[in-house]
């Protein structure tokens, strides 16, 4: 004689847990994914603006011995950038968070926000050494 109990529980056991399928060719591709890959490129193209228009800004003051003496209005000047390149640190860190939820997502394609996720990540790092071997020397 079988046991009455076990069809119970198996029929209790696949209806707590409803899995739908998805094929991976009706897949979407992750809108945030999209996101953070863009911001990835728009970031990196905003750190070499940044760079190119920082050493051109800096280079005509610079005296024979090494230090600088840029007047009041190039002072002025720098501070705009420090504030775009924040702006442009914090535009690199919602791109890698973007990212990561993109590629949590379970209903639709990751590739695009796994490859987002890892540029946004490795700009971040990249330009954040940089930044503390700078200010260490």
């Amino acid at each position: 004689m079988s046991n009455p109990s076990k069809p119970k529980q198996a029929e209790a056991s696949t209806k707590a847990k409803p899995h739908i399928f998805i094929p991976p060719e009706d897949r979407k591709t992750s809108k945030s994914g999209i996101f953070s890959l863009s911001i990835a490129v728009i970031t990196m193209l905003g750190y070499i603006i940044l760079a190119s228009l920082g050493t051109s800004m800096i280079e005509p003051y610079l005296t024979p011995d090494g230090t600088i003496v840029p007047p009041q209005e190039a002072l002025e000047k720098m501070s705009v950038l420090a504030a775009v390149f924040i702006v442009i640190l914090v535009l690199n860190l919602a791109g890698l968070i973007l990212g990561i939820i993109g590629s949590m997502n379970k209903n639709s394609k990751r590739a695009i926000a796994v490859v987002g996720s890892i540029i946004n990540g490795v700009v971040l790092f990249t330009i954040l050494s940089m930044f503390v071997f700078v200010l260490n020397g």
